[in-house]
């Protein structure tokens, strides 16, 4: 897809969700309050605690923020597939002439550009005036490269994710325990660093703490250079391995579909 088409399909998306005016506000209010709410938990659990986990009462407020604003901006519709496949709309995918993967992505950063302006940009500034907030300038170029790589490894898990529809009647259940794993094991709640040494290690084999953990730990400095370059290339790796997963779930599925559509 070149970068033309490319643009067309995101800002489609784009201007789709400003339509949607009332649900905007709800968003960026529920957004405020889950700041303030784990703001408030992270300030009463240092309080009692001191500094843990290589944190202090500051950073972990800034983790904090950081970690939500990153959440809410990489917002995506992750059932845009499975309608395709409920209402047989995705036949008609079969028959254009760009790539299903990457119109999908199209369509996935016009709806996410719009959540970061609209709610992740506005909660930050908030956010920061509030809470002393700072972003080590240093941190911008790999935290940059960290965010890119973050955002496609979420992007092919709700793909994969979605594919399942080739399969299955109702892809719920695989839904929720993809929002599981990435509530709990992602660093988007609770940093990495607090879960229990022996049980680290075999998290750091699932790709879901380089989602929101990586990154924002590069971005507020928590972790060294040489550190931070180490978890990006791990990121680079995980996403390559997801695009060939994706690559061969699509492949299966739309041979599937022909098959038994005709």
């Amino acid at each position: 897809m070149n970068p033309a088409t490319f643009a067309k399909f995101a800002s489609v998306s784009f201007q789709k969700q400003i339509t949607y005016r009332f649900d905007y506000f709800v968003a960026v209010l529920n957004g405020f309050l889950f700041v303030f709410i784990f703001t408030s938990v992270w300030k009463s659990v240092f309080a009692k605690t001191g500094p843990s986990g290589g944190f202090t009462p500051e950073s972990i407020v800034t983790y904090a923020v950081l970690a939500m604003v990153i959440r809410i901006s990489f917002s995506m519709d992750d059932t845009t597939i499975y309608n395709k496949v409920r209402d047989g709309s995705v036949a008609m995918d079969l028959i254009r002439p760009v790539s299903f993967y990457a119109m999908n992505l199209a369509e996935c950063f016009g709806y996410s550009a719009f959540h970061l302006i609209a709610r992740g940009i506005p909660i930050f500034i908030v956010s920061a005036l509030l809470f002393g907030v700072q972003i080590p300038a240093e941190q911008l170029p790999l935290a940059a490269v960290s965010l890119v790589m973050a955002y496609l490894i979420l992007f092919m898990l709700n793909f994969a994710t979605g594919l399942l529809s080739f399969w299955v009647i109702e892809i719920f259940p695989f839904m929720l325990l993809k929002y599981g794993l990435l509530n709990f094991l992602s660093g988007g709640i609770v940093p990495m660093d607090f879960f229990p040494a022996v049980v680290r290690p075999y998290l750091a084999l699932l790709p879901f703490q380089h989602i929101f953990y990586t990154p924002t730990a590069i971005l507020t400095g928590h972790v060294a250079n040489r550190a931070a370059m180490v978890m990006i290339a791990e990121q680079a790796a995980w996403a390559a391995v997801l695009a060939g997963i994706c690559a061969l779930m699509w492949r299966a599925g739309r041979n599937k579909l022909v098959i038994q559509g005709g």
